[in-house]
């Protein structure tokens, strides 16, 4: 039995990582918010947490219009604890980042997540899995896709002839789950991906046919020249979530070979015809 911690243990991915790990056998702590706080650690927090820990999982991420906030809860911030884990004699870190993570990037979020994944490898051995677009209920752009599917009419930047290769969030948790078991030496960084690459008109419309139920949507294009002067007054709607960096980031594309990833987890991973089903069986 190994004692892990899960930062962002009550998230998105976080939640289903501990499932995963407690039905393993693993002793598994999701501290709070107020035990370790991502805006202003404390390190006599931290330390308390860590104590007798054999593995962190870093699973902390946010969207949001605020490079600051994003360079802190990314990057500074992971780079403090990593660095107190080593005082406390943890073993490995496991870090939860995103494909595209680019310490070099002008895109806030994968220039932020790509500056935390450096920092932290240089205290511990560090295992880091970058997924590209998670699927799964509770997700915020996934929930944002489910609804945008459910339109007989979609109108979609560019007609929505971005690639990506969508990973179910099970897919996810099991591979940072695998990642929990053996020491990293050295770095360790493997793209999570799906089955299957597509466009988002093709996703979004897989969605809808699978999940709703209902013929493909109609899709109609929208120049990218007449969303960019949105894109601001959007950002803020959105929280960052749709914004001049995201529309960066679709354009960049989301895509990688998923052969390290099918090995890491033991099997295939989930396609994005096969998603809706696997929720059906959860």
């Amino acid at each position: 039995m190994t004692n892990i911690t899960v930062l962002g243990g009550s998230g998105f991915i976080g939640s289903r990582l501990v499932t995963v790990l407690r039905q393993q056998g693993h002793q598994v702590h999701t501290p709070s918010r107020r035990e370790v706080d991502f805006f202003k650690p404390k390190q006599s927090d931290a330390m308390a947490v860590l104590d007798g820990c054999d593995v962190v999982v870093n699973a902390v991420g946010v969207m949001s219009r605020r490079a600051d906030v994003l360079e802190t809860v990314h990057h500074h911030t992971p780079k403090q604890l990593a660095q107190w884990a080593q005082q406390a004699g943890v073993k490995h870190w496991v870090q939860l980042s995103a494909l595209g993570a680019d310490a070099s990037s002008d895109i806030a979020f994968v220039g932020s997540k790509g500056r935390g994944d450096a920092a932290v490898a240089d205290s511990l051995p560090t295992a880091i899995l970058r997924p590209s677009v998670v699927y799964g209920r509770g997700g915020a752009s996934c929930e944002m896709f489910i609804k945008l599917a459910r339109l007989p009419v979609m109108v979609l930047p560019a007609g929505g002839n971005f690639m990506l290769q969508p990973v179910h969030v099970a897919d996810v948790a099991d591979g940072l789950a695998a990642l929990c078991q053996t020491i990293p030496e050295p770095t360790v960084c493997i793209a999570a991906t799906g089955a299957q690459a597509l466009t988002l008109a093709d996703y979004l419309n897989t969605i809808r046919q699978t999940l709703h139920s209902k013929p493909a949507a109609t899709v109609l294009p929208l120049p990218l020249a007449c969303l960019r002067p949105l894109l601001p007054a959007a950002k803020y709607a959105s929280n960052g979530i749709l914004s001049p960096d995201s529309i960066a980031l679709l354009q960049q594309g989301s895509c990688a070979d998923h052969h390290d990833f099918t090995q890491l987890i033991g099997r295939a991973p989930l396609s994005p015809a096969q998603f809706a089903e696997q929720d059906r069986k959860a």
